[in-house]
């Protein structure tokens, strides 16, 4: 990302056709990402969940940070001043280098790509504009070249402008998130989006016929009995006072689910910080485990934009203040109406499939351990899936109550 697009971007000729040419290939797998950009991504996806967790304390909750992260990275390149000055800071990018923001993007293109045996994991940018506008050619250029976005042009307002996007959001999620966008209006000028899709194998699978039902406790100290699924393997463990903590792998090892279960949930999140979050995984070794898993199927949606204002990003959503003026050339004022993503996610025997996509709307406005430790979680507890061969935190969560 040449300077996150410098002030002085030459305006590009009108996108012709339904998708932008020439969309570069996928990059190949980096071998390492930039320790300053994985940071970010956890200070990030920390404090989103967080602000989430702050509306909806008593909630199931399931997002994927690292989706919105993608999708306003690339809209923070069409960002000028202290708009894109607040985008980078909300972001988590404080203190980076803007350049290396999209060559941390480019390389988590290339992680997506490659994911390894026994794992899917999918991603796609998409961008649709109205018709009658023209995209500034440097940010088509850094959408393409670092993101891999498809360029769109459609006429908002219409049905068929939403149905398109829910259609592409669709075939991206494999089905899983089939209604992103409920209608368009005639202001807008742009919807950025993307999609993330997700779907891995455990490296030992659980046995069907030893799931059964039992007891979960939800955060009033209430049970509700759930099909609980069961296995004793040799697996990541942790735990400290307080809080216990397993890793189950996928595939060939690499990728791995994370739970981490208090004893007390309530301000657990509210203590939550990334150098703890990295701590706990540091802290993760091998230990034979006896462990009982909660099945879980569910859907979430979320509106981001209060969220993300109490992150520090306000000018973006402030139809006055915003300034987007390197995103359509010779347009009128833009500013980010909403930020919408929906999720799924479902874990069961064979393994875990997830989901999610993400929009922004572009509006004109103006302990020592025994043998065998035994592993319940039958209590709330945080979830995250996380590639541990780049640190990258995929999808994180909280499962109060998996009925």
């Amino acid at each position: 990302m040449p300077a996150l697009l410098a002030a002085a971007l030459l305006a590009g000729p009108l996108l012709q056709g339904c998708a932008s040419p020439g969309l570069a290939a996928p990059p190949p797998r980096p071998k390492t990402m930039d320790q300053a950009f994985v940071e970010a991504t956890d200070r990030f996806g920390i404090d989103l969940l967080r602000a989430v967790a702050a509306e909806r304390p008593r909630e199931n909750l399931f997002l994927s940070p690292v989706s919105a992260q993608v999708v306003l990275s690339l809209t923070a390149n069409g960002a000028r001043g202290e708009t894109q000055a607040e985008m980078l800071a909300a972001l988590g990018y404080a203190g980076m280098d803007p350049g290396a923001v999209n060559e941390g993007m480019r390389d988590l293109w290339g992680l997506m790509a490659h994911p390894g045996k026994k794992v899917e994991l999918e991603r796609a940018n998409g961008i649709w504009y109205q018709t009658g506008f023209a995209v500034v050619q440097a940010f088509r250029e850094v959408a393409g070249g670092y993101y891999g976005a498809e360029l769109h042009q459609t006429t908002f307002g219409r049905p068929q402008a939403a149905e398109a996007i829910n259609r592409w959001v669709a075939r991206r999620t494999r089905d899983r998130i089939t209604d992103l966008i409920s209608e368009t209006t005639p202001d807008e000028r742009m919807v950025l989006v993307n999609a993330l899709y997700f779907k891995g194998e455990w490296k030992e699978r659980f046995d069907p016929e030893r799931t059964e039902p039992r007891p979960f406790h939800r955060l009033n100290g209430s049970p509700v009995e759930v099909p609980f699924m069961h296995q004793t393997e040799r697996l990541g463990y942790m735990a400290e006072e307080g809080l216990v903590g397993v890793r189950l792998p996928y595939g060939e090892g690499d990728m791995a689910l994370y739970a981490f279960m208090p004893d007390e949930w309530e301000g657990f999140l509210e203590g939550l910080t990334p150098e703890r979050y990295r701590g706990w995984i540091a802290a993760t070794a091998e230990q034979r485990v006896r462990l009982a898993f909660p099945k879980v199927r569910m859907r979430d949606g979320h509106r981001l934009k209060d969220p993300l204002k109490a992150l520090g990003m306000e000018r973006a959503f402030d139809s006055e203040q915003a300034d987007f003026s390197g995103l359509l050339v010779g347009s009128e004022p833009l500013y980010i109406d909403e930020v919408v993503q929906k999720t799924f996610l479902e874990i069961n025997e064979e393994g875990t499939e997830a989901a999610a996509a993400t929009a922004v709307t572009m509006r004109t406005g103006s302990a020592p351990f025994s043998d065998v430790v035994e592993v319940v979680l039958d209590r709330p507890f945080l979830l995250a899936i996380r590639d541990d061969r780049t640190g990258i935190t995929l999808f994180m969560g909280a499962i109060l109550d998996p009925s």
